[in-house]
């Protein structure tokens, strides 16, 4: 684990209703929400995307340190995985001990990635602690992505994470859900269309996501929800259109917008199931102004207050 990042920002005053995220992280033994990084793109690279993902995690906690606390809260940041040598397979392991450790402690991690190979990660994590806590619960995996990630290929990329769960799963005689919203008909070929079909996958495509459909899609998302006991969450930052994420591997032309993502996530949040959640796909090497990140760490503050 890598420890390198100093929390640190701005400060206005001593009293309480000053307080900043940087004040509080790592100021109690037993937090609420845990921070994990995770810094690999090697998935990326063997998918063939742009690489830089790597050194996200200090760039959306750098976004984070300077926003408000509006409320009492408790989190430790444990540090950031790193993936060495290319060893993806050894860096997702790692990440999936410490989402679990860290559910084991009464936490709920906040996975800050990285390249999309980050949940493969964070679902292993929930899966391995669902397997040795609580058995006969269902897990269901809500992603907002351009793309489905259930790649055919002979190792683990960041296009491959939920083909991977859904393998998981199924060595483990356990039910595959998955519901993936956003999906860009452009962005994935039929073969793609295929397997989501094959394994039973929800989906809404990103032309469906409009805020006069609101309504609608919050009880399909329910609907999805209804039938799950543990939640994991995970945002690929590509599935916004490039104007608010240019700073990722593959920048949308369509994509979605904040104004419909915003109350589908907070409908998601409302039903307490979330267990698991991590952003994805922040590249900083190809962002502008710091927005995708900015972007990253706006979604994490609407997750840990109400």
């Amino acid at each position: 684990m890598n420890h390198s990042f100093t929390w640190q920002g701005r400060h206005d005053g001593d009293g309480e209703e000053h307080r900043r995220i940087h004040h509080v992280v790592n100021t109690r033994q037993h937090a609420s929400f845990a921070l994990i990084g995770f810094g690999s793109d090697e998935g990326v690279k063997r998918n063939k995307g742009r690489l830089g993902a790597a050194d996200a995690p200090d760039m959306i906690r750098a976004q984070l340190a300077n926003l408000p606390v509006h409320q009492s809260v408790s989190i430790v940041d444990i540090g950031t995985v790193v993936c060495e040598q290319g060893q993806l397979e050894k860096a997702q392991a790692e990440l999936a001990d410490q989402v679990e450790r860290s559910l084991q402690q009464g936490m709920k991690p906040i996975v800050l990635g990285g390249g999309h190979e980050v949940a493969f990660g964070s679902f292993s994590g929930l899966f391995q602690y669902i397997q040795h806590h609580e058995p006969q619960q269902k897990i269901g995996i809500i992603n907002f992505d351009a793309h489905f990630d259930l790649r055919e290929a002979e190792q683990v990329t960041s296009g491959t994470p939920f083909l991977n769960a859904a393998k998981l799963s199924e060595q483990n005689q356990k039910e595959f859900h998955y519901l993936c919203i956003g999906v860009a008909k452009h962005s994935n070929t039929k073969a793609l269309f295929d397997t989501a079909d094959r394994l039973n996958c929800q989906y809404i495509y990103d032309q469906q996501l409009q805020l006069s459909e609101i309504d609608h899609l919050i009880s399909k998302i329910n609907g999805f929800i209804e039938k799950i006991d543990a939640l994991y969450i995970t945002v690929d930052l590509d599935v916004f259109n490039a104007s608010i994420a240019p700073g990722v591997s593959a920048p949308a032309v369509k994509g979605i917008d904040l104004s419909v993502f915003d109350p589908l996530f907070q409908a998601i949040k409302k039903s307490g199931k979330m267990r698991v959640f991590d952003v994805a796909e922040c590249n900083p090497r190809f962002d502008l102004d710091n927005r995708t990140a900015k972007l990253a760490a706006y979604i994490i503050f609407n997750y840990i207050f109400d």
